[in-house]
């Protein structure tokens, strides 16, 4: 089960990274920048682990800072509206603060614990792993609902097919890398 949600969650990512790199206005270097980093860093933590979760949050953390800078500054950089530019800026800086968060997450569970997590009650858990033991299920429904939430409203504010399309696939990845985290 959870690696039929690793392959949808990297396939809708695929798909939103590349509606993304498909738009003509609005898009910079910056953002689709950040969504390769995305792609790649959820590829990579999902399958082969090249590198260690905490390096792909030590990559992802300060991107997120610098697209937000510039969501920040949008009419400085001349290349772009700052209603537009700035709204993808912003959500795209989100995505890799949610994604690098997702990653870790995702490490901190054994896979004997995600096989067997369905079988033991959530009271055993916490007394076989200490008092804390639901906290990553916790940050992960957290995580899930509210990207939910800020994709709904930037689908309100979007009228471009691939905007809409951008941000609903890779809010339906988020909430999978999520559900990975929950269940």
């Amino acid at each position: 089960m959870i690696d039929v949600l690793h392959l949808a969650a990297l396939a809708l990512a695929a798909v939103g990274a590349g509606s993304l790199i498909g738009m003509r206005r609005g898009v910079g270097a910056p953002e689709i920048a950040a969504a390769v980093l995305m792609l790649v860093g959820m590829s990579d933590a999902m399958t082969v682990a090249l590198l260690p979760p905490v390096v792909w949050f030590a990559i992802m953390l300060p991107a997120a800072i610098a697209l937000a800078v510039r969501c920040r500054v949008p009419a400085a950089l001349g290349d772009r509206s700052p209603s537009a530019g700035g709204r993808l800026s912003a959500h795209l800086a989100l995505g890799l603060v949610t994604t690098a968060a997702l990653i870790l997450l995702m490490a901190t569970i054994p896979a004997a614990d995600v096989a067997g997590a369905a079988a033991s009650s959530p009271h055993a858990q916490a007394h076989a792993h200490g008092g804390g033991a639901g906290m990553p299920q916790a940050l992960g429904i957290a995580l899930g609902s509210g990207t939910t939430l800020l994709s709904v409203i930037a689908l309100r504010a979007e009228r471009s097919w691939r905007h809409r399309l951008h941000h609903t696939t890779m809010a339906a990845s988020t909430v999978l890398m999520s559900a990975i985290v929950v269940l």
